[in-house]
C-alpha cells in the first residue's frame, strides 16, 4: 500500500491501522486525533452483496430500482439500510448489518472524519470483472458483472489481506447512514460563503436602491420647504424657520397679536374631505390661498372656517371648475380688518 495513504480497517468491532498488509490495533482516540488520515476500510462481515443488471439512470432513480428490487428479495423488515455500487458496468447492492449500523450510531465522528470509506469487496469490484472473494463466512462470485453467493470450499478466492498487499489508494466510497464524509464536507462550508456573498451584493444593491430612494423623498421635501420658504419671503434669510415663527407673531395695528401658522394648523384640523391645497402664501399679515376643492360649497365652508378664525371677511377672487373639481384663490389682507 502507497506511504501517500493513512487507512484504516474496521473488524469485529476493533480498529486497526493499516501498513501494508500488516495492521496493528488502535483505539478510536488513536484514530479521532489523526488529522492526516485518508481512509477507513470496513470488513465485509457487516455488509451482504447482491448483484443487479446494470442500469444507466440517475443515482436518486438507482437507489429507488435498488429499493424495489430488495422488497421482491427480502420482507421489508430484513433491510433498512442499503446502498448501491455502480462502477465500469458493474451494479451491486450492499446491504447494511444492523450491528455496523449500531457502531456508526455511537461512533458517528469517528466516521465523519474519513475522506473515503469503502470495503475490499468493493474495491476488487474495480480492480477486476471476474474473481471470487471470502469475508470468512461468506464467498461471493463476481462473473459477467454479476455477484453470486456460492458455497464451493475448495474454490481459490481473494481476502482482504491480499486486496491489502496490492492496493495502492482506495478508488471507491460508499454512503452511510448519518455519515458526511469529510471531502464531502468541504461543500457545505464554501456553499454558506458564496451565498453569503450574493447576499452581501444582493444587500448591497439593496441599500444603495433604498439609500436612492430616501434622497429623491428628501430632495421632494426639500425642494417643497424651499417653495414654502420662498413664498413667505423667507427664503434668503439665515434662519427661514425662525424667521417664520417670527412672522406668525405679527403684531397688527390694533394691537392684537394673530397666530397665522395656528390658522393654518386649526384649517388643516377641519378635515373638510376633498380639499387639496396647492399654494398658501404668508406676507405679513397677508395670507393667500389657492387649491381644488370638490364643490363650491366646500369653498364657501374653507372661507367660513378662516372668517372665523380670523374674525374678519376673506375674499373668494377667483373660482374655476376643472376636470379634477374647482380651483379657488382665497385672499385676506390686513386693509380688510
Amino acid at each position: 500500500m502507497s506511504n501517500s495513504e493513512n487507512n484504516y480497517y474496521l473488524k469485529d468491532g476493533l480498529l486497526y491501522k493499516l501498513t501494508g498488509s500488516s495492521m496493528y490495533r488502535v483505539s478510536s482516540d488513536d484514530v479521532l486525533n489523526d488529522s492526516s488520515k485518508t481512509a477507513l476500510l470496513i470488513d465485509d462481515t457487516y455488509f451482504f452483496y447482491i448483484g443487479m443488471e446494470n442500469i444507466s439512470t440517475s443515482a436518486k432513480k438507482l437507489h429507488s430500482i435498488a429499493a424495489n428490487y430488495l422488497n421482491v428479495l427480502f420482507p421489508s423488515d430484513m433491510v433498512t439500510e442499503y446502498g448501491v455500487f455502480q462502477h465500469s458496468g458493474k451494479t451491486i447492492i450492499y446491504v447494511i448489518n444492523q450491528s455496523l449500523i449500531d457502531i456508526i450510531a455511537e461512533n458517528t465522528e469517528l466516521f465523519t472524519g474519513f475522506k473515503k470509506i469503502s470495503t475490499p469487496f468493493l474495491e476488487q469490484c474495480i480492480k477486476y470483472n471476474e474473481f471470487i472473494f471470502s469475508d470468512g463466512s461468506k464467498k461471493y462470485r463476481l462473473s459477467e458483472n454479476m455477484v453470486s453467493l456460492i458455497e464451493d470450499k475448495d474454490a481459490d478466492c481473494i481476502t482482504a489481506k491480499d486486496l491489502f498487499d496490492t492496493m495502492q489508494t482506495v478508488k471507491y466510497s460508499i454512503s452511510l447512514p448519518g455519515i458526511v464524509k469529510k471531502s464531502a464536507m468541504q461543500l457545505p462550508i464554501a456553499a454558506p460563503a458564496a451565498l453569503l456573498a450574493v447576499i452581501f451584493v444582493v444587500m448591497i444593491i439593496s441599500s444603495i436602491s433604498e439609500i436612492s430612494a430616501y434622497n429623491r423623498v428628501n430632495k421632494y421635501y426639500e425642494d417643497a420647504l424651499l417653495k414654502v420658504y420662498t413664498n413667505l419671503g423667507v427664503a434668503s434669510s439665515k434662519d427661514p424657520y425662525g424667521s417664520l415663527l417670527q412672522q406668525s407673531k405679527s403684531v397688527t395695528a390694533g394691537g392684537t397679536s394673530e397666530r397665522i401658522l395656528s390658522i393654518l394648523n386649526n384649517l388643516n384640523d377641519a378635515g373638510i374631505e376633498g380639499i387639496m391645497f396647492d399654494n398658501i402664501n404668508i406676507r405679513d399679515d397677508d395670507i393667500k390661498i389657492s387649491g381644488t376643492a370638490t364643490s363650491f360649497a366646500q369653498v364657501d365652508e374653507i372661507k367660513n372656517i378662516m372668517e372665523n378664525k380670523l374674525q374678519a371677511a376673506v375674499n373668494v377672487d377667483d373660482t374655476k371648475k376643472t376636470k379634477d373639481g374647482i380651483s379657488f384663490t382665497m385672499k385676506y389682507t390686513k386693509a380688510q380688518r
